[in-house]
């Protein structure tokens, strides 16, 4: 109700922001969630828009989405509770931060999704790769093509400093085929 927690939820890279959000309201049945996936994530109008709309007690920032989150934490209330699941400093293994895709692979990732903006094989290879079976529904509800293209564009481009993490609670798998959680340990508490 009014006096509820209130949750934003970031979504990961081609996740639908309703799967996400049922994701979270399992954990947290009670609260008031907003799931939110940016469609312009470098673009920092659009995420004063999505963040300063509804200041919420808790954010969740879920692979891109931690990313996303980190690179916009100035628009964060300092009093919320900040978490990080499958978190991402730097996204490539050539940016040093625990990533495991190299820049190589994430261009022709790119190069796949610009050449064949119907094609959902791309999208049903990664989903495999995240051990990850999505409802057919659900491939219909994902952002358009373009905004996946700015999605990985900007994991291509974007990483910040372990120090940007500080304030941040984060989880991660022991088993991620995107980033090592070792290498993470030892930059993020």
């Amino acid at each position: 109700g009014k006096y509820g927690l209130r949750i934003t939820a970031v979504c990961g890279w081609a996740i639908a922001a309703e799967w996400f959000h049922d994701c979270v309201a399992r954990f947290f049945p009670t609260a008031e969630i907003r799931a939110i996936y940016p469609h312009r994530p470098g673009d920092i109008d659009e995420a004063n828009e999505l963040l300063n709309a509804r200041p919420s007690h808790l954010y969740i920032g879920y692979s891109l989405g931690s990313l996303w989150l980190l690179h916009h934490r100035q628009n964060l209330p300092t009093s919320a509770t900040k978490a990080l699941l499958a978190p991402i400093l730097g996204f490539t293994r050539e940016q040093g931060y625990g990533g495991k895709t190299s820049i190589t692979q994430l261009k022709y990732f790119i190069k796949l999704l610009k050449r064949n903006p119907d094609d959902s094989f791309a999208l049903k290879d990664f989903y495999s790769l995240c051990n990850f079976s999505v409802p057919e529904s659900l491939l219909q509800a994902i952002p358009d093509h373009q905004a996946l293209i700015r999605g990985l564009e900007f994991l291509r481009d974007v990483s910040v400093p372990e120090s940007a993490a500080k304030d941040f609670m984060a989880i991660v798998g022991e088993d991620d085929n995107f980033s090592d959680p070792f290498m993470l340990k030892c930059r993020m508490p």
